[in-house]
């Protein structure tokens, strides 16, 4: 029997009465809360993101049993509280070779939405960006309104997780929870 390389953890959200898929940019469609409002600038100052239901889980296999390699995953809800939008957000890093990947530089892609203003539709876009040592979240949301002009928003908040250790003798596993927050956001 022949098996792919193909893999995938599945975190559970609760927000979403379902699963986030982690990995290989892969997404599962989440329930969409769009905002009305009467203007796209009145949606343009700063605000607070709220950060729900955090989970976070590392995976580690001793050499001798390495046929998954070690990964690291965080998996949350995001509502941007000045345009009402949820969405999901989720990263992993993988351990490959012995080295985890360097991804302090970047931004994952979270599922995109559509903000609606005065009966118009306009994309949505959020990423993250996770410095997993330190537990210290960025979030980045921005849409374009009719003027062209550009509106994003950034929050930084550092999470304070509560974490459950299970070892064996083939893998050590960090599963964690961090309490919900808000996030101060900055126009940039």
């Amino acid at each position: 029997m022949m098996f792919s390389r193909l893999f995938l953890v599945y975190l559970p959200v609760a927000f979403a009465k379902s699963i986030v898929q982690a990995g290989f940019g892969q997404e599962i469609t989440f329930a969409k809360r769009v905002q009305q409002s009467s203007s796209c600038a009145d949606l343009s100052q700063p605000t607070t993101f709220s950060l729900k239901d955090i989970t976070y889980l590392k995976i580690e296999q001793y050499p001798t049993m390495a046929t998954v390699p070690n990964s690291t995953e965080i998996a949350f809800e995001v509502v941007n509280n000045a345009n009402g939008v949820s969405t999901g957000c989720s990263a992993q890093n993988v351990e490959i070779g012995g080295r985890w990947g360097d991804d302090s530089n970047y931004w994952y892609k979270c599922v995109d939405r559509s903000l609606e203003v005065d009966g118009n539709q306009y994309p949505l876009s959020t990423s993250l960006h996770i410095v997993w040592d330190q537990w210290k979240l960025s979030v980045n949301q921005s849409w374009e309104c009719d003027s062209g002009s550009q509106v994003r928003h950034i929050a930084t908040a550092t999470l304070t997780p509560s974490c459950q250790e299970t070892k064996s003798a083939f893998q050590y596993i960090n599963n964690c929870d961090a309490p919900d927050v808000e996030a101060p956001a900055t126009l940039q």
